[in-house]
């Protein structure tokens, strides 16, 4: 039997969680990152998330939505992870506010 080796040779930087509201414009959740190799987010709070990859968020303008936490920071709110993208994330939301985990991978 032989034994496989992994190494795993990148930095995981957790950053602080991000509270995103209906601000104009929208909210920076993670800013360039030339050095980025996946971001993951997650939805930690009861409130649905529009997001927008290097642009402003709008109720009309956003790449996907974060569905929401079953109860703040239930743990089962809506994720994802994105690979090979360096540019600027925004949220915004339609009403109240919500909180996004965050955590960067260079």
């Amino acid at each position: 039997m032989s034994l496989i080796r992994f190494e795993y040779n990148s930095n995981a930087l957790a950053a602080t969680p991000v509270t995103v509201d209906t601000t104009a414009g929208g909210t920076i959740i993670a800013k360039n990152n030339k050095d980025r190799l996946s971001i993951t987010l997650q939805n930690v709070g009861v409130i649905p998330c529009l997001l927008r990859l290097g642009g402003d968020p709008s109720a009309t303008a956003y790449n996907l939505i974060l569905g929401t936490d079953s109860a703040a920071k239930a743990g089962d709110g809506g994720s994802i992870t994105i690979r090979d993208y360096t540019g600027e994330i925004k949220g915004i939301t339609e009403s109240s506010s919500t909180v996004i985990a965050v955590m960067e991978v260079y």
